[in-house]
C-alpha cells in the first residue's frame, strides 16, 4: 500500500537535500585551547599511571580508587621530602631573627629603642622596626620593675609572665614578625605600634 503525499515523497525531499553539496563539507572541530591540551596530557598519564592496575583487578572503579590512593601517598612523601629539605633552612632563619632580637635588646633603653623603630619604619625597613619595638617593649616592662628582663625567655613566655591581653596581641604580631616567613609590611608595624602606646604607659 502507498501513501499519498500532497506535497511530494518526503524520502525524496531528503535524497536532494543530502544530495547538495553543502551538507558534504565535514565539519572541523573547534582548536583545542592550552586547557584542554593539559587535561588531555594529564589524562592521558593517569590512564598510563592506572592501565597496569586495571589489567590486574579487572574493574574501573576500583582501579581508580587504588589509583588516587597511589597518588596521595606520593604526594605526602613529595611533601616530606620538601618538608626536609626546607626544615634545616627555617630553623636558621628562625635562628637568625631570634639572635638579631636579642643583640637589638643589648644595644639601649626603651626610649632609645623606641626612637630607632621609629626611624627604621620611616625608611621602609619594616623587619627592623618591629623587633626594635618588640624589644623597646621588653626594656620598658624592666625599666618599669614589671617584668625582670631575660634575653632567653620566649615570646609565650613574655606573654605568660605580663598576663595583658593588649601584650598577647603585640607579641603574636612580634613572633610574626621575627620568626615568620612572610615579610613584614607597615601594616603589622602600625599595629604593634598601636599596641606599644598602650603597653608602655601602663608599665
Amino acid at each position: 500500500m502507498n501513501a499519498t503525499w500532497p506535497h511530494g515523497d518526503p524520502r525524496a525531499v531528503a535524497k536532494m537535500v543530502l544530495a547538495d553539496r553543502r551538507y558534504h563539507a565535514a565539519s572541523q572541530p573547534a582548536p583545542k585551547t592550552l586547557w584542554d591540551l593539559f587535561w588531555d596530557l594529564l589524562r592521558k598519564w593517569w590512564n598510563a599511571l592506572t592501565a597496569p592496575i586495571g589489567h590486574v583487578l579487572g574493574n574501573d572503579l576500583v582501579t581508580q580508587f587504588v589509583g588516587l590512593a597511589v597518588l596521595a601517598v606520593a604526594l605526602a612523601f613529595l611533601a616530606f621530602v620538601a618538608y626536609r629539605f626546607a626544615r634545616p633552612f627555617l630553623r636558621k632563619r628562625r635562628a637568625r631573627a631570634r639572635a638579631a632580637a636579642t643583640t637589638l635588646a643589648h644595644d639601649g633603653d626603651a626610649a632609645m629603642l623606641r626612637e630607632r623603630a621609629f626611624a627604621a619604619a620611616n625608611e621602609g625597613r619594616y623587619h627592623d622596626a618591629a623587633a626594635l619595638l618588640w624589644a623597646s617593649a621588653l626594656r620598658a616592662l624592666d625599666e618599669a620593675g614589671r617584668v625582670r628582663y631575660d634575653a632567653a625567655r620566649t615570646p609565650g613566655e613574655w606573654r605568660r609572665e605580663v598576663r595583658d591581653p593588649v601584650f598577647d596581641a603585640f607579641a603574636r604580631d612580634a613572633v610574626v614578625a621575627l620568626f615568620g616567613d612572610r615579610s613584614v609590611d607597615e601594616a603589622l608595624v602600625a599595629r604593634m605600634r598601636r599596641a606599644y602606646d598602650a603597653i608602655v604607659p601602663t608599665a
